[in-house]
């Protein structure tokens, strides 16, 4: 009986204590460390991506984003301020608010202004304030850690020159050759595939077949288009620096030409657009590096994805 009574006393609390049984409110979609990266965190950077983009371009360079792509920038946020943390470059609050500051100065805003553009926009001042940190961070991390490992040639600035302008009849150029040539008559396979191969071959070996015992070389220097061949200016001119010419027939002999330095003549454009070439080659390795970068550093943490 006294234990009927006691149940009855209890059955109140019973009821109100099944009832507040903890419910799950959130997902976990990954783990980077000890940092738990929740799915409603995941669903917020895609709800408020096209204001992202504006804040953050550097950052949100994709057209789309899906569900891991946006884990996946979470996880090298974490990884990058770790990084920057372990060689004292830290982005206080005090930073952030200075980099605000000197935004709504550049612009001519007030917070105000700031504050209703955000609003317009569904994004929360301290998201902003949040995004404008891991900006800073990420902007020291690919001048300080990635900007040491991309290098751009001057050669692969003038062959990308050279590809954008391959129609531009107006460009000339003036060569240092290296003229390789044999008789028609001894070779054997007339493809030209053939004859470039035994060029290559030759100058990594020094060797030759038989039916390239007569070939001889030739240097030419400071070689100017002016007196040359519409046929041979057409070749060397689609021919790379560093690079063998297709081969062309002339009295008798195949030649193909080595292209030990191709320099222009008039300059000017190039000059006009070198620095905007080697920013793109710059941007167009950097994200490369960057990739192969986090791919060897991901071994350094515990990252799982749920």
């Amino acid at each position: 009986m006294k234990f009927l009574i006691l149940l009855i006393s209890l059955g109140p609390y019973l009821a109100w204590a099944q009832n507040s049984q903890p419910k799950l409110l959130d997902k976990i979609v990954a783990v980077v460390n000890s940092q738990v990266i929740s799915l409603s965190e995941v669903n917020r950077m895609s709800e408020t991506l096209e204001a992202r983009k504006e804040v953050s371009p550097i950052i949100y360079d994709k057209q789309k984003y899906q569900q891991k792509d946006l884990t996946e920038l979470i996880i090298r946020a974490f990884i990058i301020r770790d990084k920057l943390t372990a060689q004292g470059y830290v982005i206080n609050d005090d930073a952030v608010e200075s980099r605000i500051r000197a935004t709504e100065q550049r612009l001519g805003l007030g917070r105000t202004d700031l504050l209703n553009f955000l609003k317009s926009k569904d994004l929360t001042f301290e998201e902003y304030f949040e995004i404008i940190r891991e900006t800073m961070e990420y902007n020291i991390f690919a001048s300080r850690i990635i900007a040491p490992l991309v290098s751009v040639t001057e050669q692969e600035i003038k062959n990308e020159f050279y590809k954008m302008n391959s129609s531009n009849t107006a460009l000339s150029f003036k060569y240092h050759l290296m003229d390789f040539y044999v008789p028609e008559s001894k070779i054997i396979d007339k493809e030209s595939s053939h004859y470039l191969r035994t060029l290559r071959d030759y100058q990594l070996t020094g060797k030759l077949p038989e039916e390239f015992k007569d070939l001889e070389t030739n240097e030419l220097e400071n070689l100017r288009e002016e007196g040359l061949s519409p046929e041979l200016v057409k070749i060397l001119k689609e021919t790379p620096e560093g690079s063998f010419s297709k081969p062309l027939l002339l009295g008798g002999y195949w030649h193909s030409f080595y292209v030990q330095k191709k320099d222009l003549v008039e300059s000017q454009n190039y000059l006009k657009m070198k620095d905007q070439i080697q920013q793109e080659i710059f941007m167009r390795k950097g994200q490369s590096v960057t990739d192969n970068w986090f791919e060897r550093e991901y071994s350094s943490y515990f990252i799982k994805y749920l």
